[in-house]
């Protein structure tokens, strides 16, 4: 289960911003679009996938898992096809659309569903695991699809890449995932997983009313809004601090490696505590981040604003992952997972096109960054509402006990 859902992050990648926007200055080229316009097309395509990912993400809590991965596999293959074989700049967005939902959304969607649904003892670190699959794609596929283009052209690499897709995913979903590998880590049923066996149905609109909703869409909205934002005007950054263009792929590494490390460190932590100790403090990171790649002329800057970026967002997907499960239950964890990704895929649709709004006008990073920090520093105050009372209790107490020990040694020392 662990290795599918690895499997399942790492090739979502396909249609992830940072792999599809290789292929953005061809399809320029081919079909001679604006910046404008194919940012347009890419947007839209986003905005409606999102709208589209509640309706077909809930699907996994009623048909088979292999039959639903297999499904998507086959929308996913199609859309790689369709956008290789496009004659005309319709076939763009339509390619896009098919490429966001199942690729960004679903993949990733049915990775982490499994792990928080069939895993219980271990969940934390199955989430983990199946995340690494995003900092691996991040690492290794860039250079490898830059390459196939070079030698077989930019259409030609999409077949290629369909035909990675559909042959492992298809062979390990029909062939090595087995109904044993489909069950609960443990037999034995909680009280939450018999309450929740009593409750008929989980309506999307009773989960958008609950507090607990609203106390993770906005974490779940920033991560990818500033991310996405972010990373789609590196090179504008990097102009910005008058560094060399150079600095970015050693700067992608380095985010590719504090979020793989990151995440590896959140699996163990998430199980032998909870995830909702932890959920106030992971966008501390990516404070930090954002004064750095704002106040630091130096270019050791930019590997510190990756690196801390690279921790909160390794963190971050693990943590957000998990306490859903807790919050929600894990019986209609498909339902509330696929509420939640269509907010994550909206979210990064929203950040290029408001960050290009502040640069056209004039305002440049200097305004950028602010915003970014505002919003963030609100958003990190309003998730301290996750902490259980009695955390905050024997936090207070010990507070206070350290404060008696220093009042009673002062009087010694004098």
């Amino acid at each position: 289960m662990v290795i599918f859902g690895i499997i399942m992050t790492a090739l979502s990648s396909f249609g992830q911003t940072f792999l599809l926007a290789l292929y953005v200055p061809f399809l320029m080229d081919e079909f001679t679009l604006s910046n404008g316009l194919i940012s347009t097309f890419y947007g839209v395509a986003t905005i409606v996938s999102a709208a589209m990912l509640p309706k077909v993400g809930k699907l996994i809590d009623t048909i088979p898992l292999k039959t639903f991965t297999l499904g998507t596999t086959g929308l996913f293959v199609l859309s790689l096809l369709f956008l290789s074989a496009s004659q005309a700049w319709w076939y763009i967005p339509v390619a896009f659309f098919g490429l966001r939902l199942a690729g960004q959304g679903l993949y990733s969607h049915i990775a982490i569903t499994s792990m928080s649904r069939y895993f219980d003892v271990n969940r934390g670190k199955a989430i983990s695991l199946a995340s690494l699959g995003h900092p691996l794609g991040q690492a290794i596929l860039p250079a490898l699809i830059l390459i196939l283009i070079g030698i077989v052209g930019w259409r030609e690499s999409l077949w290629l890449n369909a035909g990675l897709v559909s042959f492992v995913v298809i062979l390990f979903t029909i062939f090595v995932l087995k109904s044993e590998h489909l069950k609960p880590e443990t037999d034995e049923l909680s009280r939450d997983d018999v309450t929740e066996n009593k409750v008929i149905k989980v309506r999307q609109r009773d989960i958008m009313r609950s507090k607990e909703f609203w106390l993770l869409a906005p974490n779940i909205f920033f991560i990818p809004f500033a991310i996405t934002g972010l990373f789609f005007y590196q090179f504008a950054i990097v102009e910005f601090k008058g560094w060399s263009q150079g600095i970015i792929a050693g700067g992608l590494t380095s985010f590719a490696l504090a979020s793989a490390f990151s995440i590896l460190t959140a699996g163990p932590m998430i199980d032998k505590y909870n995830a909702r100790t932890f959920f106030p403090f992971y966008l501390i990171p990516y404070f930090v981040a954002i004064m750095v790649i704002w106040l630091v002329p130096n270019t050791w800057g930019m590997y510190v604003y990756m690196v801390m970026m690279g921790l909160s967002v390794g963190f971050g997907s693990a943590t957000v992952a998990a306490l859903q499960v807790e919050f929600f239950g894990k019986k209609y964890i498909g339902t509330v997972r696929s509420l939640f990704t269509s907010v994550m895929v909206l979210s990064s649709a929203v950040g290029p096109a408001l960050f290009g709004i502040i640069l056209d006008a004039g305002w440049g990073f200097q305004t950028v960054f602010p915003v970014s920090l505002v919003m963030l520093a609100l958003i990190i105050f309003q998730s301290m509402r996750s902490i259980p009372k009695y955390s905050r209790a024997k936090w207070k107490f010990k507070l206070k006990r350290i404060v008696k020990k220093q009042n009673l040694k002062k009087p010694k020392e004098e």
